[in-house]
């Protein structure tokens, strides 16, 4: 019989990903270095239709988590932004610098820094009110009733609010916030998804090795194990990549990543159980035996 270990680790891991029997046939042949590698690689196919979302998007609804303050905003408010100018990081220009208080509630134009803001920046609030926006002279200020509250600086937009709308301070509110905080929802995006695949492959290659104990499935070791659970996911990752790309949507790309992983995982459990069935067959005096006996 041919030595597995002597095929390449490419042509290894393809036949090994191809199908259940494959998955059976290699999970011995990978090193805990190649299996690591491999975890890694499709980790990132499971992230890529998320970062080509990412680049795609212009901004970002902050009234999904600040609901209060963005309800606040209203034509009365835009009115007052017409003329603004945001250029290298400064607001300029601008009808008035008039305040509406509606209770606790507070929209403003703030070029002079009248309004003071404490607390971290995720949690900033501002004294006397519950839900603030303010523009600032070189930030803008939003802060909600729920506790969560931030300042975006203006960075590098260029644009002029000639004749605004509420709705279009509300875009332009969701473009700043975007411009400022992409990395850090990327970065815990991605954190999500590396976490959820590794706990995925954790707890399969931990049931895996289980089943041992009941002599369910001939299982060497515990990396084989690991080996047959990351094997496993490689089609249904492959399947959730591509249809990220198409439409992206987290949950529907993790669905369809554990779910595939679960069948193929089933799959390869029939393959084992039907292998060895022929097995005990054989050396039971099946009619292969009687074969060679005569």
């Amino acid at each position: 019989m041919k030595n597995l270990q002597n095929e390449s680790f490419i042509i290894r891991f393809l036949k090994a990903a191809a199908s259940p029997s494959g998955i059976c046939r290699y999970g011995h042949t990978f090193s805990w270095l190649q299996l690591s590698f491999l975890f890694m690689f499709l980790t990132a196919c499971l992230m890529a239709p998320l970062t080509v979302s990412f680049m795609k998007m212009d901004r970002y609804s902050v009234a999904s988590f600040m609901p209060s303050a963005i309800q606040q905003v209203h034509d009365q408010f835009a009115e007052q932004l017409q003329g603004v100018q945001i250029r290298n990081g400064k607001l300029t220009g601008g009808k008035s610098s008039e305040r509406i208080e509606v209770g606790q509630h507070l929209l403003a134009v703030d070029r002079k820094h009248d309004f003071q803001t404490s607390g971290e920046n995720g949690r900033l609030k501002v004294a006397g009110y519950d839900n603030a926006i303010i523009f600032q002279s070189d930030q803008l200020v939003i802060t909600d009733q729920n506790g969560t509250g931030f300042s975006v600086g203006y960075a590098n937009l260029d644009t002029e609010l000639k004749e605004p709308n509420g709705h279009d301070v509300v875009a332009l509110i969701d473009t700043l916030w975007l411009a400022q905080y992409k990395p850090m929802i990327m970065v815990l995006a991605y954190a999500v998804i590396f976490l959820i695949q590794l706990f995925l492959t954790a707890v399969l290659a931990g049931g895996i090795w289980i089943t041992t104990i009941s002599n369910m499935i001939s299982i060497a070791s515990y990396k084989e194990a690991a080996s047959m659970a990351i094997c496993a996911s490689t089609l249904p990752a492959f399947t959730a990549a591509a249809v990220g790309m198409v439409h992206f949507d987290l949950i529907i790309v993790l669905l369809i990543h554990s779910c595939g992983v679960t069948l193929m995982i089933a799959f390869a459990f029939r393959y084992l159980a039907q292998t060895r069935r022929h097995n005990g067959n054989l050396h039971s005096g099946g009619h292969d035996d009687k074969s060679a006996v005569i």
